[in-house]
């Protein structure tokens, strides 16, 4: 069986002792991450652990590092032992989840042998691994790189390579399952515009929020310096106009306003409407020393239906629940 940077390490580290305890094999890579599942929210998880029959893994991990978003590659890191913690055990039977997480421990099985890690690097990747009708499920990759280990005598070994503790999931709704359907878009002030607009005849606005954004096609004769008095605008969105995407990546400028699906490296689901209309309600603020005035459009959708579009080969479109009406921003325009 192969051997991964820590059984060598642990290896390496029992032939220095007395020779009491000898260790043929230790092997994690098949071993799953484990936790005792106590978080109302997964997030603030900080405790995990990995079982291989009378061995364990223990993670002792630096609270508020975990976070159901997109991370960047190194940013998210913990020092070890000041911040987070690893410990190596030897039981004296096969070890199971109870041990860890009954508020008791039980006396038995006894621990035999306990090693803790005295230097290392933590690190947390963060990203979705898949989106679904109603929520978003985020991948927590937590590698360990530099990692020291010491045993009973003293004894200390350093490896600088890395190796993957595991990955820990969550959960979260996504925009659109929200109790205010799309109320995270709420705190930014404005759509931005697409310097070029990939519908003829439309203007295309968005807004971003670290691995997805929304986006609204419309029409540049909706959008007049008008004040709309008692009745709103009204524009049929049945045909895709709204569009909410989620990525494996952080959103770039770019990618809302292309044309196309983003590229085949990235993994990414698309919310198209397929039912609805929006409403444009356009309101005057006083006019400058200049007699410019500001025009702000605010955009309602009402009976909005959205639809997960599946691969077209063995995943099927997903129709979400019907949203009755959903607030959906402003857009300002300048006019004399």
């Amino acid at each position: 069986m192969k051997k991964t940077m820590l059984s060598c390490l642990l290896l390496a580290l029992f032939s220095c002792d007395d020779g009491d305890l000898q260790i043929e094999q230790v092997d994690f890579d098949s071993v799953s991450i484990s936790n005792c599942g106590e978080e109302e929210d997964a997030t603030e998880t900080t405790f995990f652990f990995k079982i291989d029959g009378d061995e364990a893994l223990i993670l002792d991990l630096e609270g508020g590092l975990l976070a159901n978003e997109t991370s960047e590659t190194g940013t998210i890191t913990s020092a070890i032992p000041s911040s987070s913690s690893l410990t190596y055990r030897l039981f004296s039977d096969d070890v199971s989840s109870d041990y860890f997480c009954s508020n008791i421990p039980p006396i038995e099985p006894m621990v035999m042998e306990e090693n803790t890690a005295t230097g290392g690097t933590l690190g947390i990747e963060t990203k979705i691994l898949s989106a679904a009708r109603n929520v978003k499920n985020y991948g927590h990759q937590i590698t360990i790189t530099g990692l020291t280990l010491v045993n009973a005598q003293g004894e200390s070994i350093t490896d600088t390579s890395s190796f993957n503790y595991g990955t820990f999931t969550t959960s979260v709704a996504n925009s659109a399952s929200l109790e205010i359907p799309f109320s995270n878009y709420s705190d930014i002030d404005s759509y931005v515009e697409c310097l070029e607009n990939p519908i003829e005849g439309t203007i295309r606005l968005y807004k971003t929020i670290n691995d997805e954004f929304l986006s609204l096609d419309v029409p540049f004769d909706q959008l007049v310096n008008t004040v709309t008095e008692n009745t709103p605008r009204s524009v049929d969105i049945s045909g895709g106009a709204l569009r909410y995407v989620v990525a494996d990546v952080e959103i770039s400028e770019d990618m809302p306003c292309s044309t196309a699906q983003l590229s085949e490296d990235i993994n990414s689901w698309y919310y198209n409407s397929i039912g609805g209309s929006l409403k444009i309600e356009t309101l005057a603020g006083e006019a400058d020393e200049n007699g410019n005035i500001t025009y702000t459009h605010n955009f309602t959708i009402d009976s909005l239906i959205l639809q997960l579009k599946g691969n077209g080969d063995d995943v099927d479109d997903v129709q979400l629940p019907l949203i009755e009406n959903v607030e959906m921003g402003s857009y300002t325009t300048f006019g004399n």
